[in-house]
């Protein structure tokens, strides 16, 4: 808590600031007093630009791309834990975690999402695994600022349960709330209803014996010997060498004892951490956000805004100069004449019967244009802070030419790019926890659902014992998901429907260029399509195909993936 101090002291203001709470408590109750109050205006300058690199990273979402790195490794396997991948992505709504996150990163510094597991349905034994949301950043310390998430040796979330459902769940454990710093960053939350407890994530590492044999091959001491005790042929050892095996413990503590725990069944601790700005300031890391160098021109504004408008409202009207018994009997017309249209009716002589000229206004006091100009610096201070700038909006500006208003939007969402790759880092180390812990959730023979790029779903078998990585039997592929070593990288761009769009767009431009086109790729054109029927179509292009395109579609079809 010590070394999360000031990130968590600082990220809470930032989310404040960003919810509307922009005026320092000082000047609320200097502003407040009664007989003296003054207004305090909150003109949200802020959350457009939040808006705009959030959902800029929600139109770009990177994807995880799971390579083999070792001569066990199967390309159809990776691909496999890509489709895998996907469908826990789905199932989970894993989007959502992940686009709060960044949202959580963009505003307060960092955010955080995690993996768990569950009984895939009220009647199976299988498990699922889920990428789930986690809403308060500020509940979670992993690790130590600045530490690679993947290497971190311990993790706490801190949240809270009705003691109801705590006593129904945990009956006979002891009656004691977790009382730590963590209350600060959730006064005003619970009402005495709520008692708060501890996820607590550890690591243990166990020395393990390690044999490098004549072919190649690694196995653990264990191993071998059960190999050798059971009479196998083994080859023989040619290096020996002690390694730590890095194990995940989870236990959930209330504030007087362990009241569940378990072994984690991956190397890594299951969450996830995304940042925004990251600064090393003599050895103490600190995140930040895009509120936070922004909040000081925000109150600028929104002082000029007030006294503005303190100025506006203090201002008399302006009244009207005319000579003495011009309005006499018609008093209340005149003095109503600010508030409600009416046709007002003057005397043209004076008391003494000398014409007069018509009543006429007087000009008010001028409000200083100081204000207006206080507040286009205040504006452009924003801006500056945030290095985005009004076309990064949407903002018109003097460009005219398409390739102009891009390259002027392409310049403000350079400024603001670490988010969206900071994500990407995040989905990266995702993937390298769930490779991981895949095999070991799907540990049993089963038929599990995968999906391709596209969205479309297929079912494919997996087979822990079987020696090979991929068996065939006819069309059907087994799996072995624990045989080779993979590693995991991101691919950062648009999604896969902007794509497609894209990919029909440019179609259609080549089909009304070159007519001819439509006789060779009819039902490709018409699969890329997003109208109703468009499958169909396709299925009926392709009797329509040349006889040699139609062979070789057919020969494709039924190449085996090695062939």
């Amino acid at each position: 808590e010590e070394a999360w101090a000031d990130n968590r002291t600082k990220a809470l203001d930032d989310i404040k600031f960003r919810a509307g709470d922009h005026w320092p408590e000082s000047i609320k109750t200097a502003r407040s007093k009664i007989g003296q109050e003054r207004p305090m205006l909150v003109v949200d300058k802020l959350n457009q630009y939040v808006r705009q690199v959030v959902n800029d990273a929600r139109q770009n979402r990177p994807a995880v791309k799971i390579r083999p790195i070792d001569d066990e490794g199967d390309i159809e396997i990776a691909q496999a834990f890509q489709g895998v991948i996907r469908h826990i992505f789905e199932r989970s709504n894993g989007d959502i975690a992940v686009d709060n996150a960044t949202e959580c990163a963009v505003v307060g510094g960092y955010g955080y999402y995690r993996v768990t597991t569950e009984y895939a349905h009220e009647n199976t034994f299988n498990q699922e695994i889920c990428v789930e949301k986690i809403g308060n950043p500020l509940a979670v310390m992993l690790g130590l600022p600045g530490e690679d998430p993947l290497k971190a040796d311990f993790a706490f979330i801190v949240d809270e349960m009705p003691k109801k459902q705590f006593k129904a769940k945990y009956p006979n454990a002891k009656y004691t709330d977790f009382d730590t710093d963590a209350t600060k960053y959730s006064d005003g939350w619970t009402n005495g209803e709520n008692l708060r407890y501890c996820e607590y994530f550890y690591c243990e590492e166990v020395p393990t014996t390690m044999h490098l044999l004549d072919d190649g091959t690694t196995i653990d001491d264990e191993g071998y010997q059960e190999a050798v005790a059971q009479g196998l042929p083994v080859p023989a050892i040619v290096d020996t060498r002690e390694i730590p095996q890095k194990r995940i413990k989870w236990c959930r503590l209330s504030g007087a004892e362990i009241l569940e725990e378990n072994d984690w069944l991956g190397k890594y601790i299951p969450i996830v951490r995304v940042v925004g700005n990251e600064y090393n300031i003599e050895g103490k890391v600190i995140y930040s956000g895009l509120i936070r160098a922004a909040k000081d021109p925000q109150r600028l504004y929104n002082y000029s805004r007030s006294a503005f408008a303190e100025r506006v409202a203090l201002t008399p009207k302006a009244p009207w100069l005319l000579s003495e018994g011009q309005v006499e009997g018609r008093e209340e017309e005149w003095q109503k004449s600010n508030v409600e249209p009416a046709v007002l009716v003057y005397k043209a002589e004076d008391l003494n019967g000398h014409p007069t000229p018509p009543p006429q206004r007087v000009s008010s006091m001028d409000i200083p244009e100081g204000f207006a100009r206080d507040m286009t610096l205040s504006e452009h201070d924003i801006q500056a802070a945030m290095g985005m700038y009004s076309a990064s909006i949407g903002q018109a500006g003097n460009e005219r030419s398409g390739k102009a208003i891009m390259a002027r939007q392409r310049e403000g969402d350079t400024a603001t790019f670490h988010y969206q790759d900071n994500a990407a880092r995040g989905i990266r180390d995702l993937g390298f926890i769930l490779v991981d812990l895949i095999p070991k959730v799907y540990d049993s023979p089963r038929v599990i659902r995968i999906l391709g790029e596209d969205g479309e779903a297929n079912q494919a078998k997996i087979d822990p014992n079987q020696s090979k990585a991929v068996v065939r039997m006819g069309s059907m592929a087994i799996y072995n998901l624990n045989v080779g070593t993979y590693d995991v990288s991101v691919d950062a761009g648009p999604s896969f429907n902007t794509k497609r769009v894209e990919q029909s767009e440019a179609m259609m431009e080549i089909v009304h260029n070159n007519p001819e086109a439509w006789n060779t790729h009819g039902d490709l054109i018409a699969k890329a399509q997003d109208w109703p029927g468009a499958q169909e179509w396709a299925e009926r292009s392709k009797l329509f195909l040349p006889p040699q395109i139609q062979q070789a579609i057919q020969k494709q079809g039924n190449m085996s993936p090695d062939a």
